[in-house]
C-alpha cells in the first residue's frame, strides 16, 4: 500500500475512537460515521517529500483568505549565505522527531466514507483540535495498521 496527503504522528490518535479522530484532524464527524482506516509509514519522508501543512486549527493547515509566506525569500537569501536555509534547518529539525516506531512514528487517517465532490471543503474539513500535520507530496509505503469502527478505540495491530 502507499499513502499521499497529511499524515501526522500516531500519539494523537492513540486510544482515541474515529469519532474522535474527526475532531482532532478536522473531518467532518459524519465522514468517521462508519469508521477510519490507519496507515503506518514504513518509511520516513526526505525533505523533498513532504511540506509543512500548519496545524488542523484549519483546512489544509491554513487560516482561509491568509496567504503566510513562512520564509520570506530575502530572508533566505541572508540565512543561505551563512548556512542551509531555514525550511531545511527546520525540515531537519523535525524529521529528527520522527521514528517508524511508537507514538512518534508516522501514520495516514483514511476515513471509510471518501471526500465528496460538489460539498464545500469547509463542510468536509471543519477546523480540528490543532494536531499537527504534514503532506505527503509523494506516494509512500504504508502499512495498514488498523481498521476501526465510528466508537471502536486505535489500538495499532503493530
Amino acid at each position: 500500500m502507499q499513502v499521499k496527503g497529511f499524515i501526522t504522528r500516531e500519539r494523537w490518535m492513540l486510544g482515541k475512537t474515529p469519532r474522535e479522530m474527526a475532531r482532532l484532524l478536522g473531518f467532518d464527524e459524519g465522514r468517521m460515521s462508519r469508521g477510519a482506516r490507519v496507515y503506518a509509514l514504513e518509511m520516513l519522508p526526505a525533505n523533498e517529500q513532504f511540506e509543512f501543512a500548519g496545524h488542523t486549527h484549519w483546512s489544509g493547515g491554513k487560516p482561509e483568505g491568509e496567504q503566510v509566506d513562512l520564509w520570506p525569500p530575502e530572508h533566505v537569501a541572508i540565512d543561505e549565505r551563512f548556512m542551509r536555509g531555514p525550511e531545511i534547518r527546520a525540515k531537519d529539525n523535525v524529521r529528527g522527531t520522527w521514528s517508524l516506531e511508537g507514538p512518534e512514528r508516522l501514520v495516514k487517517v483514511e476515513t471509510v466514507i471518501p471526500h465528496q465532490d460538489g460539498i464545500s471543503s469547509r463542510m468536509q474539513y471543519p477546523p480540528g483540535a490543532g494536531v499537527e500535520q504534514w503532506k505527503l507530496l509523494v506516494a509512500l509505503p504504508a502499512m495498514l495498521i488498523s481498521e476501526l469502527g465510528p466508537d471502536e478505540p486505535y489500538r495499532p495491530y503493530l
